[in-house]
């Protein structure tokens, strides 16, 4: 089972291989800086990971993690690091050609995979979009529930055996989507802030977790000066 700090914190005794997580956070939370402590924390362990972004560079992604004290050409090379880019496709840069965000696309891709299993680098890692979400501009909520129920969950935690969060900003779907989402997923986490004595302050929380302890209160959370997220209390 990965040792992961924030997490297991939070989950009595850690989580599993397999297990998918739905995040879901307000827009002023730093649920994007803790996505990346995770993905840090996982890496310092030697833990190989799958960094999903859809809002920033790739370029980005790789300072943070330098800034948070890794050797990310290191880690590329040997593939315990993966940074898995969405952003280029939807501006066009850094490709020759546009890539597709259309799920009907991603679902083949993923069917095939379910058929003929994943290779051994690919599996048993842990694996976090930045914001999932993303995918709702560009398909409509059925196909996205379809989609993950039938491909995207079984893909993940089956045919992977990954740790995978999936992310979403709060109250931008419908409720029905939510509920449905929070129905496939084995756990959900959630991040809010909140302005007290004129200052903002960061609190995460799990809502949900299936066949486990967790903890239900809010949690604050402290943001040092390298972009590493601890938790305050």
């Amino acid at each position: 089972m990965p040792n992961l700090p924030i997490l297991k914190d939070l989950i009595s005794g850690g989580i599993e291989y397999g297990t998918s997580l739905l995040v879901e956070f307000e827009p002023r939370s730093i649920w994007y800086e803790t996505s990346l402590t995770i993905a840090a924390q996982a890496l310092r362990n030697r833990i190989r990971t799958e960094y999903h972004t859809f809002t920033r560079p790739a370029d980005n992604i790789r300072e943070a993690f330098t800034r948070l004290g890794l050797d990310v050409i290191e880690l590329e090379k040997s593939e315990t690091l993966r940074i898995n880019d969405d952003y280029s496709d939807q501006i066009g840069v850094g490709t020759e050609e546009r890539g597709s965000l259309k799920l009907s696309d991603w679902s083949i891709g993923m069917a095939q995979g379910i058929k003929s299993g994943a290779s051994e680098p690919s599996k048993r890692r842990i694996h976090i979009d930045d914001n999932t979400g993303v995918l709702l501009q560009y398909n409509d909520e059925k196909t996205m529930i379809d989609v993950w129920r039938t491909r995207s969950i079984p893909y993940q935690a089956k045919t992977c055996e990954n740790i995978t969060l999936f992310s979403f900003v709060a109250g931008v779907a419908s409720d029905s989507f939510y509920k449905k989402f929070e129905a496939m997923c084995d756990g959900i986490i959630d991040f809010k802030s909140e302005e007290k004595e004129g200052r903002v302050e960061q609190f995460v929380r799990v809502g949900g977790m299936r066949g486990r302890p967790y903890e239900s209160r809010w949690r604050r959370l402290r943001l040092l000066d390298n972009g590493e997220v601890t938790l305050a209390d």
